[in-house]
């Protein structure tokens, strides 16, 4: 009987969001626009920071996230706010960006105030190989009241190898019901090209993708050199199922702070009197490694 009373209350809560207002907004969605907002006080505690050769200064200006949502028509969909610590082992200013979160997510033709689903993420020892639990990235989505979980997505031993990638799927130990590929190999992030990331059902059918879009204007490219603001848009079938296009949606944002949460491209130490600028991160088993180009310095004009 106990054992009854548990299966349909895990039903109830994998069915919460069919049937809130979440139904509504996600199940004729086929494309969301997500733009980070830009934050002044970072962009100018990185620019201090780069300017001393002192990079840990520019985590005292990190702040919590913010996002706008939008339909690919313009229209306002979501906003999406982060909960975090700024101290503490797992805070910003210690972990960024591999701190300990949760993404609050708003509808404001809903309600401004009530959240309508809510990704959480632990926190985890990024950039190195995921050959274990404390390092392989994850995400938890659950419905407005933050309690009942509606889907989960986390990182695959290895990372994926050559290409980074995320398997999505109801519950932890679940058999994923669709991967996150990147279409890259070896190399993720940088400036110069759209970042696309192919969603795959288990038969290996593409269900939708997940791009992190190059700068299509001086102003955006002024923007990403000066920050870690970005521009995603996701696109799913139609006809998907609601909580999948939710944790879809969630999966948005691991692979945002996964990757292109880099505080700024460019960096000019005035210190050593040096100018440098980030391509991409090198990628192999979870592990990244920023390949950069620099010129000057202090010793440049030296002879051996």
């Amino acid at each position: 009987s106990g054992h009854r009373v548990g299966e349909v209350m895990e039903y109830i809560a994998m069915d919460t969001l069919r049937d809130g207002p979440v139904a509504d907004l996600l199940h004729d969605t086929e494309k969301l626009i997500v733009k980070q907002k830009f934050e002044a006080v970072e962009a100018m505690a990185n620019a201090a920071a780069n300017a001393v050769n002192l990079d840990a200064l520019g985590n005292l200006g990190e702040v919590a996230n913010k996002y706008d949502v939008y339909t690919d028509n313009g229209g306002d969909k979501f906003r999406v706010v982060e909960q975090s610590d700024y101290c503490g082992l797992t805070g910003r200013c210690c972990c960024n960006p591999n701190h300990k979160l949760k993404l609050h997510v708003y509808a404001p033709e809903v309600s401004p105030k009530d959240e309508v689903m809510v990704f959480d993420r632990p926190c985890k020892c990024g950039q190195c190989c995921a050959c274990c639990g404390c390092c392989q990235q994850e995400m938890i989505v659950n419905n407005g009241t933050g309690r009942d979980q509606v889907g989960y997505i986390k990182q695959p031993f290895l990372g994926g190898g050559f290409s980074p990638k995320l398997q999505v799927m109801e519950r932890d130990g679940d058999d994923p019901y669709c991967t996150i590929e990147s279409d890259a190999t070896c190399c993720i992030a940088g400036m110069c090209c759209d970042h696309t990331f192919r969603i795959k059902d288990h038969d290996g059918n593409e269900i939708g993708k997940i791009v992190k879009q190059k700068p299509s204007s001086f102003q955006e490219v002024a923007t990403e050199l000066a920050s870690d603001s970005d521009v995603f848009a996701i696109e799913f079938n139609k006809d998907l199922d609601v909580n999948k296009k939710a944790t879809l949606f969630g999966a948005l944002y691991l692979i945002d702070y996964m990757f292109f949460e880099n505080e700024g491209e460019a960096n000019v130490d005035v210190v050593n009197q040096k100018v440098s600028y980030k391509l991409c991160d090198l990628y192999c088993c979870g592990c990244t490694c920023p390949c950069k180009i620099s010129c000057g310095g202090k010793d440049s004009g030296d002879s051996n």
